[in-house]
This record gives structure tokens, sequence and C-alpha cells, in this order.
């Protein structure tokens, strides 16, 4: 795998977290820039961090979180998504909630949600030969492969909140609903994909 596949192969990656971001731009009212750039990190390492995990274990799980990795990612976006959409119908302050997805427990949710087709990848990664950089390091190459997947990601991510936070003002209290059904969807996109692969 070179730099130009590598590249793709982080792009693919990133669609999803850049949909959940897109939702929760449009979710939030007043996000500081502060508090967007920590949401995106968090989604950048957990998507860098995942496919390190998968590499590390390589073959020997793989059948394991093949079988299951689509329903947890499908059981974390459908009980986030649906917390959205509840909250939507209860006016509740974004601030103020303890289910707002800038909150810690959430946004890391988010990202192992977002992040856990990329362990397989890491698993199908190494399968591959490395040679992002030009040296004989199979160690090297994987840490700038997760380097740039986790930056891509980041951008990804911040360039979703941003999107979605600007079309909040023309979604107005819909917003919240529209985000939990955007959660909801992907993860029934997840499922239904391993499902028909199956």
């Amino acid at each position: 795998m070179d730099f130009i596949t590598l590249l793709l192969f982080a792009v693919g990656l990133c669609f999803d977290s850049f949909a959940v971001s897109l939702s929760c731009g449009m979710a939030c009212c007043a996000c500081s820039r502060r508090r967007l750039f920590r949401f995106a990190t968090v989604m950048g390492v957990c998507q860098g961090l995942t496919p390190l995990i998968g590499w590390m274990m390589a073959a020997r799980l793989r059948t394991v979180i093949e079988a299951y990795d689509h329903w947890i990612a499908f059981c974390l976006l459908l009980f986030l998504g649906g917390r959205m959409v509840r909250e939507s119908f209860g006016g509740r302050d974004e601030e103020h909630s303890q289910d707002n997805p800038f909150a810690w427990g959430r946004n890391v949710m988010l990202g192992i949600a977002t992040s856990i087709d990329a362990l397989v990848a890491g698993i199908a990664m190494a399968m591959l030969p490395l040679t992002v950089v030009p040296c004989g390091s199979q160690g090297v190459n994987v840490l700038v492969a997760v380097f740039i997947i986790a930056i891509v990601t980041l951008l990804s991510s911040l360039a979703g909140l941003l999107l979605g936070r600007r079309s909040r003002g023309r979604l107005g209290d819909w917003a919240g609903l529209f985000g939990g059904i955007i959660l909801i969807l992907i993860g029934l996109k997840v499922l239904a994909e391993h499902l028909s692969e199956a």
C-alpha cells in the first residue's frame, strides 16, 4: 500500500466520522472553536488508533471482530441517535444537557462507534506490505499510516462540524431530530453492509 492508496483508504474510512460530525454540528447552539477542535481531535485519534490496534492483533482475532463489529457500531449509533431524537422533542438546552455530543463521554462513544470498521481495516492493512515512506521498517510505515488516517479524519470531522453549524440556522429546532436520524441511518447502513456481505 503506497501513499496515494493510503490517502484514498483514509478518505474512505472517514465518511462516517464526517456524517456524525455534520449531525453534531447541526445539534450545537453556540459551540466554541476549542470545543469543535476537541471533538474533531477525539474522532481523529479514535480513527487513527483503531487501525493500529487491528494491525497489532492481525489475523489472530479477525473472525471474532468481523462477527460482531457491525452490531457494536449499530447499537452505539442507535443509542446515541435515539437520544438525540428524544431530546429534540424535549427542548433541553444543549449546554446543560448531560447527553450533549460534545461531552467527553459521548464524544468518545461516537469516536469508537465510527471507527470500529477501521479496526477491521487495520487487520486488512496487516496483510499488505506498506510502502508509505521509503524505509524497510513496517513499524514506521504503520505509524505514518495511523498519523495520516487520524489527520484526514480530524480535518473531515472539523469540516462536518462547521457545515452542520452553518446549516443549523436554517433547520432551527429540527436540527437535533435530523442529527439523530442521521446517526441512526449510519448505524443501519453499517449493519446492512455487513449483513449483505455475510
